[in-house]
């Protein structure tokens, strides 16, 4: 675990029930230190995609209460709350049920057929699998042998 990872989860944490009530879901936090400022980085979104400013907004403002009052940062870190965008990566089921129909680019840990990368419809998605028809056909992609993914913009 790197230095900022338990403070990391410190924030999951108390973000979430807040998420709970609007209706997010917390998709990355990162921690990290500039110029002996700490900035703390909240990644939202909606579980069907598409969280707006309002969310964002009010997220932000809950969770500077919850911080100051149960953490203990005193008054050198920033918050911000975003949503992580088109292009981000995609960790895990959730990330990937959400995507689901829609084109992907896969990275492998080591290779499935031969193969490093696919690109193609996801066209299924379980905790254990996803499945991708590419080029050649459809190829069963187990989860533990996933780097990353991400959505394909055209």
């Amino acid at each position: 675990m790197g230095s900022f990872d338990a403070l990391a989860a410190d924030i999951r944490n108390l973000a979430q029930s807040i998420c709970d009530e609007i209706g997010i879901e917390i998709v990355h936090v990162n921690v990290n230190v500039h110029n002996n400022v700490m900035n703390l980085q909240v990644f939202a979104d909606k579980p069907e995609g598409g969280i707006g400013m309002e969310e964002c907004t009010r997220l932000n403002h809950a969770l500077v209460v919850k911080i100051d009052s149960e953490l203990n940062l005193g008054d050198n870190y920033t918050l911000e709350v975003s949503s992580p965008g088109l292009d981000r990566a995609l960790i895990g089921y959730r990330d990937l049920r959400r995507v689901l129909g829609r084109d992907v680019q896969v990275f492998l840990k080591e290779p499935v057929n031969g193969k490093r990368e696919y690109s193609g419809l996801l066209q299924a998605v379980s905790e254990a699998a996803i499945i991708v028809q590419a080029r050649k056909g459809e190829v069963v992609l187990p989860m533990d042998k996933i780097e990353k993914a991400k959505q394909i913009i055209n």
